[in-house]
C-alpha cells in the first residue's frame, strides 16, 4: 500500500486520518508502505508543503518502507514534476479512447456526461498543448465496481480529463500510472473519491494494470468541521497546519 499526500497546502485532520487508516490495513495485512508524495501538479507546488508532510508523519510516528526519508531526497529522487515524459509516453502507449478539448472549466457546466459542453469529443481537434486538453470516453451506462459497489462513471465523472491544458498529466492518470509501477495492491481513500476509483480502475484496464483493477481498497468516512462539512485543503485555504 502507500501513503500518497499532495503537497499543494499544510496536512489537516482528513488527511491524518488517511495516513493512520493506511498505516491500520498495512499492519492487518502485513502489506509494504510506499510513500509516495503526488506532487504531479507542478503549479501547486511548494518546498514547504513536503516539509509539513515529513513532519506529521514523523510527529504521527508512521514509518514506511519505501521511498524518500526527507525532503532533499524526494526532490532528487522522487519527484513525478521529473517524468512529465514517461506519463505522456504511457498515455500514448494504452488503449484508451480519447479526445482534444478546447472547453474551459467555465464553458463545460455539469458532468461532462456523452461528451464536453463544446461537441469536442466528435469535433477531432488536434492535441495542443495551451489550447486543449485530452478527454478519455466514458461510454454510456459504464458501470464499474467498487468493493462490491457500482459506480455509474458516466454520470459521477463523465468524459474526465487525462491531460490537462496546461500540458501537465491529470491526476488520475498519474495515480494509476504510480500504482501500476509500485504494484500496489491495497489502496486507502476517503469516502467522497468513491467515484475517483471507478475512474482509476477504467484506466487501468487501457493500460494493462492488473493490479489496480484487482486492487483492494477501503474507502473510509470522512473528517468533518463543526458545520459538517469535509476538512479539505481548499476550505482551509492551504495555509493552516495540523
Amino acid at each position: 500500500t502507500r501513503y500518497a499526500p499532495t503537497p499543494s497546502g499544510f496536512l489537516h485532520a482528513g488527511n491524518i486520518a488517511n495516513l493512520e487508516r493506511t498505516a491500520e490495513v498495512a499492519r492487518a495485512v502485513s502489506a509494504t508502505i510506499a510513500l509516495r508524495i503526488d506532487d504531479a501538479d507542478a503549479s501547486r507546488y511548494r518546498r514547504v508543503y513536503v516539509d509539513d508532510i515529513f513532519r506529521v508523519l514523523g510527529e504521527l510516528g508512521l514509518t514506511w518502507d519505501l521511498g524518500p526519508r526527507d525532503t532533499d531526497e524526494f526532490e532528487a529522487r522522487y519527484s513525478q514534476r521529473a517524468k512529465t515524459e514517461y506519463y505522456r509516453g504511457e498515455l500514448h502507449a494504452a488503449t484508451l479512447l480519447t479526445y482534444a478539448c478546447r472547453c474551459s472549466r467555465t464553458m463545460q457546466r455539469g458532468i461532462p456526461t456523452g461528451g464536453c459542453s463544446g461537441g469536442c469529443r466528435t469535433a477531432q481537434h488536434p492535441w495542443t498543448p495551451g489550447d486543449t486538453s485530452l478527454r478519455v470516453v466514458v461510454p454510456e451506462a459504464t458501470t464499474i465496481a467498487v468493493s462490491g459497489t457500482p459506480v455509474r462513471l458516466d454520470v459521477e465523472l463523465g468524459d474526465f480529463v487525462v491531460w490537462r491544458r496546461d500540458n501537465l498529466p491529470a491526476y488520475q492518470w498519474v495515480s494509476v500510472v504510480e500504482d501500476r509501477d509500485l504494484g500496489t495492491t491495497h489502496i486507502v481513500r476517503g469516502a467522497d473519491l468513491l467515484p475517483s476509483t471507478a475512474a482509476q480502475i477504467f484506466l487501468a484496464r487501457g493500460l494493462g494494470a492488473l493490479n489496480v483493477i484487482e486492487a483492494e481498497y477501503f474507502h473510509h468516512e470522512l473528517v468533518c468541521d463543526d458545520q459538517g462539512r469535509k476538512r479539505s485543503k481548499s476550505t482551509l485555504g492551504g495555509q493552516e497546519r495540523t
